[in-house]
């Protein structure tokens, strides 16, 4: 059974004279360069000067480029999207690294894949948030917290897990509880979730739904666009998975535990189909497909996203959304 780590845990005092540079002011930067500084402890962010280093500033921070926020600080927070972080690391981070230092990953992609060239001589800690940057604030402000996977990926210091510790605390996630793990598995996981068919399940029950006769707006209404999702979502983590059913009718109870059941043979296809969905990422096809796609300007995911926005779900949706006024785009993505 994997430890989880409680605000007792970690020490603060251990942050005591280190500064530490939020690489990256975007949601998760951002919200875990807030909650360091209300811990007490001297932050400063490093962002290309776009309009995110503008808001660093008028959030009160001292701002730089990547490279000068690294010299100024004693741990580094990599908090750019995956696919930029190798370049960046190489290109800012490692040159201005002093042994002793750490560096902390909120995701263990790079390190899996072997993307991430660090040397020998400092920390690498994982403090993967399983909460987007909205919610670490939240969680902090609330004093509730939010649920991380940690890990001490190199030890160079013989004092690395005391630093996660004390940096999890200060990012606030020790209130909600920090679980042990490690990037192979938190990649595993992450990536398991985004692939697995979440939006296509959906919209295919959406398209026989509609075929069978519903509205398009009955439909809707009943898979998502009535935000009753959310509230399931919310049951799902304080009642659990199946005791959650109790606060449905017994007609649904009966509908989702015996009707929505897979028979013997379908779930074993289904089951073989998220095997293979596993297999590409451990073995690191998936990996790969994705760094081709990259360095090929993504014509395969941009296919894919067209095909996608002109479904007639989407012209449906934008029409029901706008109507109930909860619509919170300007235009498609």
């Amino acid at each position: 059974m994997a430890k989880i780590y409680f605000a007792e845990d970690g020490d603060l005092d251990i942050l005591k004279d280190k500064t530490i540079s939020v690489l990256g002011y975007g949601n998760q930067g951002a919200a875990q360069a807030h909650n360091l500084r209300d811990s007490g402890v001297e932050v400063v962010v490093g962002n290309t000067r776009d309009a995110s280093f503008e808001k660093a500033i008028a959030d009160g921070f001292a701002a730089y480029n990547v490279a000068e926020a690294v010299k100024r600080s004693d741990i580094h927070l990599l908090l750019v999207p995956d696919e930029v972080m190798p370049q960046m690391f190489k290109q800012d981070v490692a040159p201005n690294l002093v042994p002793g230092q750490a560096i902390v990953i909120a995701s263990g992609y790079n390190i899996t894949y072997g993307f991430l060239k660090y040397p020998a001589s400092v920390d690498v800690l994982m403090i993967a948030p399983r909460m987007i940057g909205t919610g670490v604030r939240s969680g902090y402000i609330s004093g509730k917290g939010f649920p991380s996977l940690v890990s001490v990926h190199q030890n160079a210091t013989g004092g690395a897990k005391a630093l996660m510790l004390a940096l999890s605390k200060g990012i606030g996630t020790l209130m909600g509880g920090a679980v042990e793990s490690n990037c192979d598995e938190e990649t595993l996981c992450d990536l398991f979730n985004e692939h697995f068919g979440y939006v296509y399940a959906l919209r295919r029950a959406y398209e026989v739904l509609v075929e069978a006769g519903a509205s398009p707006e009955a439909a809707l209404l009943e898979f998502w666009a009535s935000g009753e999702e959310m509230e399931l979502a919310r049951v799902h983590m304080t009642h659990g998975l199946f005791h959650q059913l109790n606060l449905h009718s017994q007609t649904s109870q009966y509908g989702q535990e015996v009707t929505g059941r897979l028979t013997a043979g379908e779930e074993i296809v289904e089951r073989d189909r998220l095997r293979r969905i596993i297999s590409n990422i451990k073995d690191g096809v998936f990996a790969k497909d994705w760094a081709l796609e990259q360095l090929s300007a993504f014509p395969v995911w941009h296919r894919v996203r067209r095909d996608n926005m002109a479904h007639p779900l989407i012209a449906e949706e934008e029409r029901l959304l706008r109507l109930l006024g909860v619509l919170e785009r300007d235009s498609e993505p």
